[in-house]
């Protein structure tokens, strides 16, 4: 999926589950279009879907509350959600909003 200030693409897929990349801002707007996307992935029945946030160059309080949203959808859905290469200020926003405490981080 492609829009004007975000794309999410899949980059791997193996036995162990998905590795999906976002890149470019993520915000009200964008976080509404790659959630439908995001949700569709986690029905599935991947093991684990790892979000690479490496390109993310914004991330507002929206887009948190999308990857905590997406969390729960995989946790009923028996799929583990884990992030990987969160930029610092994403990481930064998420301690302030405690989002921290549900979602798993990962090292790539």
């Amino acid at each position: 999926m492609k829009t004007a200030l975000i794309d999410l693409k899949t980059v791997a897929r193996d036995a162990r589950g998905l590795r999906v990349s976002l890149a470019g801002e993520l915000d009200l707007y964008t976080a509404e279009q790659v959630g439908t996307r995001l949700r569709e992935l986690a029905r599935f029945g991947h093991r684990d879907i790892v979000l690479d946030l490496c390109g993310l160059s914004f991330c507002d309080s929206a887009g948190i509350d999308l990857f905590i949203r997406l969390h729960r959808r995989c946790r009923a859905e028996g799929t583990r959600l884990l992030l990987c290469d969160v930029p610092p200020l994403v990481v930064k926003s998420m301690r302030v909003l405690a989002a921290d405490r549900d979602l798993q981080f990962v090292v790539s």
